[in-house]
């Protein structure tokens, strides 16, 4: 009889993942979102599968023709992706064990820092120790054949699995990335730096990636807060610029501040919120496939009329029941640093390339993205047609985002705070012991009462004036 592990692989094989790798109990050993009882009592081991995006869509994406085929794709791969962990959950079902699906992204541990974001189990842990891929400079996953280019769903299970070989822990680190760095150049805030390492333990090995300079640089141009280069060379497909970046990049130790400014934009965008419950509810919560999957193109089906392919993606977000995005339905703005990151060092270089080439995208009088060449006549653009929405609007949108990120990811998560400081010794024990002092990988630790305040009721000028951060005002 051929062997559990065997038959789940076939099984995901058949149900449609591209990639498929197994880890059992020794090696879960690692940072609190590697835990899969987290997700289920009792479970011990992960079946792990990746989905790679579609090129030619990425290609139009940092060429600056559309950004509607890689939304497009986006959402039918995490739909594809929560699909074919459900078929697994039930085939382990079928078989007499405990499974539990881990939906593809935005399902976080509840946090005194509800922005944290810290995964209730993270899939690049659980793709790591399956052996799909090893990190990369920019964090990510990096596989052999699609690079950083997938979409990755987990599978928890009490059954106790046999472990698939691992990539040695810096393959991909002094194989790639240490003479590419693409991704570090990709990124409109410099989260990560391309010189300094940090580390993670896991199964008693460091994993390096690029030290992180703060999380809130990565949400603001996620959320299309804040779309232009360093350089100022080149723009992603954010509609936003904050103009206090655009000169100076803040100091990354100024948490507060720095969330406090993006937020007064995200505040006034009047559409934010709305953005952010379809962005999860695409990769959380699986809907049928006549209603979602059946209805978008594959890129080679799409129409070439720009304004049929947005149509398309509103009546999917109708489908979903979320009307009101017509103004800006593409709602994938960023992920550069993953989009970047090729199977090999030709094809990523080809594809910054394009990023470097493409010059800009701002909305016109109708908020639709159009092309500029240079960075004068953006700039221009930006400024003659600058985005309004009415009071009414930016109220019921702060509303509705304060009311997700505080009932959903707001609150006291004791077991994951102990464990994380229980990983908090052995990480920092383990750089003390090669040397590294000083180099783990951890974030803030929200228990110390001074950093909790200073995310909480940070406070900016303003007109001469001090306002509380945004989202968390009493309405």
């Amino acid at each position: 009889m051929e062997n559990l592990e065997k038959r789940i692989k076939e099984f995901a094989k058949k149900a449609g993942a591209v990639l498929v790798g197994v880890a059992g109990p020794e090696r879960m050993d690692g940072p609190a979102s590697l835990h899969p009882a987290y997700i289920l009592k009792g479970a011990t081991s992960v079946v792990s599968i990746a989905l790679p995006l579609d090129v030619d869509a990425i290609y139009e994406f940092f060429n600056k023709q559309s950004p509607v085929p890689h939304n497009i794709d986006q959402g039918i791969k995490n739909q594809r992706t929560l699909r074919i962990c459900m078929e697994i959950e039930q085939y382990l079902i079928s078989l007499g064990y405990g499974a539990k699906t881990v939906p593809p992204n935005s399902t976080y541990r509840r946090s005194l820092d509800p922005f944290m974001v810290r995964p209730t189990f993270s899939h690049r842990f659980g793709a790591l120790v399956a052996g799909l891929g090893s990190f990369g400079l920019s964090g990510n996953l990096v596989t052999q054949d699609y690079g950083a280019c997938v979409v990755l769903g987990s599978v928890v299970t009490n059954a106790h699995l046999k472990s698939d070989p691992m990539q040695p822990a810096r393959f991909v680190m002094d194989n790639r990335c240490r003479t590419c760095k693409l991704c570090d150049k990709s990124c409109t805030m410099g989260m990560f730096r391309d010189d300094e390492e940090e580390y993670l333990f896991i199964n008693g090995e460091l994993h390096a990636r690029g030290k992180r300079e703060n999380l809130d640089f990565c949400n603001a141009p996620c959320f299309g807060l804040h779309g232009i280069s360093r350089d100022k060379k080149w723009s992603n497909w954010g509609q936003h610029w904050i103009k206090e970046w655009m000169e100076n990049r803040p100091d990354p130790e100024k948490r507060a501040e720095i969330r406090a400014t993006y937020m007064g934009v995200g505040g006034r965008t009047g559409d934010s919120g709305l953005r952010f419950d379809v962005i999860r509810h695409v990769a959380r919560d699986h809907y049928p496939r006549e209603q979602f999957e059946d209805i978008l193109p594959a890129y080679k089906d799409l129409p070439k009329d720009e304004d049929e392919r947005r149509r398309l993606l509103l009546k999917v977000y109708e489908n979903m029941g979320f009307p009101g995005l017509e103004r800006d339905p593409n709602l994938i703005t960023c992920s550069q640093c993953m989009l970047v990151c090729g199977p090999d060092f030709e094809e990523t270089k080809k594809r910054y390339d394009m990023l470097l080439s493409s010059g800009y995208v701002v909305p016109d009088a109708d908020w639709k993205m159009v092309h500029m060449d240079t960075y004068e006549e953006a700039l221009a653009m930006k400024e003659k047609y600058k985005r309004r929405v009415s009071p009414e609007e930016m109220r019921k949108d702060r509303q509705m985002s304060a009311k997700i990120w505080y009932t959903e990811y707001f609150g006291l998560d004791p077991v994951g705070e102990y464990k994380d400081l229980i990983y908090r010794q052995k990480v920092k024990k383990a750089c003390a012991d090669a040397g590294l002092e000083g180099k783990e990988a951890t974030a803030p630790l929200l228990i110390n009462p001074a950093y909790l305040s200073s995310l909480l009721f940070g406070r900016r000028k303003k007109r001469g004036k001090t306002f509380p951060v945004e989202f968390i005002k009493k309405n």
